[in-house]
């Protein structure tokens, strides 16, 4: 589910850079058109609405791994989703859920979707169904599409003093989901999938300032300093609010945790911030 999203495109380019080929592959979207826009008809492309459980259930037939990746919306309507689609794949038959969860998911998270978490983890352990949990790191991909507003702004402005993160980018969770369908003996795994190295916010500034050439210091900014910022960029309140408690969280240092989860089930480690980064560069030339 969610195959036309920024991180499922690219598993299901993942998918087949692992070996997978694409008459295996069944993508279940809202949209199939978008899918066929995307994908060409290399897939088998399904309609697949998580609040239309019918569509699931039709959607899932004759699936072996279920890969979920939640939507944006609010908590409680993400978690009527999460049961409409564990529901629909018990009636499906489907043998194994793959969930991508978020580093978040813990009882005393600032961040405001962490109960979706908490909820989505729990209903998938007790469902019934064989699963693998994949909490995910925060990603640096929104980080380097920035950088233009950053380089114009002249500093990196987060209201956060002394927290790291270990950001992760798209690309390698990508492909840390795909090795993680494909592989074996992965019933009741939990992995956590971060960056190689926490950092933290004057040492991203170096980073951005490395890879575009120009002096970006870290700014630290109060919430509604940042709260503006977000305005300014026509980001809606109930997202700043949400931005707001991810950044309690970092400062409360729950993004802190590396792991080498990724590598032990791709056999190579997550690529440095640095190099995100200048792969964002190159792909904006």
């Amino acid at each position: 589910m969610g195959a036309t999203g920024q991180l499922g495109r690219r598993v299901m380019q993942a998918l087949l850079d692992n070996g997978a080929s694409a008459d295996e592959l069944i993508t279940s979207v809202r949209s199939p058109k978008k899918a066929h826009d995307l994908f060409g008809h290399h897939f088998t492309v399904r309609h697949g609405d998580y609040n239309e459980p019918t569509s699931l259930r039709l959607a899932f037939k004759e699936t072996d791994i279920l890969l979920l990746i939640p939507t944006f919306a609010p908590v409680e309507q993400r978690v009527s989703q999460h049961f409409n689609a564990l529901q629909a794949a018990k009636d499906a038959g489907v043998k194994r859920v793959v969930f991508v969860s978020f580093m978040a998911a813990e009882p005393g998270s600032q961040f405001l979707i962490a109960p979706f978490y908490l909820y989505a983890e729990a209903k998938l352990r007790l469902s019934g169904l064989p699963w693998t949990i994949v909490r995910n790191g925060m990603y640096i991909d929104p980080v380097a599409d920035w950088i233009p507003d950053l380089v114009e702004m002249g500093h990196l402005p987060y209201p956060v003093d002394h927290g790291k993160v270990a950001y992760i980018s798209r690309d390698d969770l990508a492909r840390g989901l795909a090795a993680t369908c494909l592989a074996e003996k992965q019933q009741g795994k939990l992995y956590k999938f971060t960056g190689s190295k926490a950092i933290s916010m004057e040492e991203l500034a170096g980073i951005i300032s490395e890879v575009t050439g120009q002096h970006i210091p870290f700014k630290k900014v109060s919430e509604e300093e940042f709260s503006q910022i977000c305005r300014t960029d026509n980001v809606t309140d109930s997202m700043i609010e949400i931005l707001l408690s991810m950044y309690r969280a970092v400062e409360r240092r729950e993004f802190e945790t590396v792991t080498n989860h990724l590598e032990q089930v791709t056999g190579s480690p997550p690529k440095p911030v640095e190099k995100a980064m200048e792969k964002y560069l190159m792909q904006s030339d």
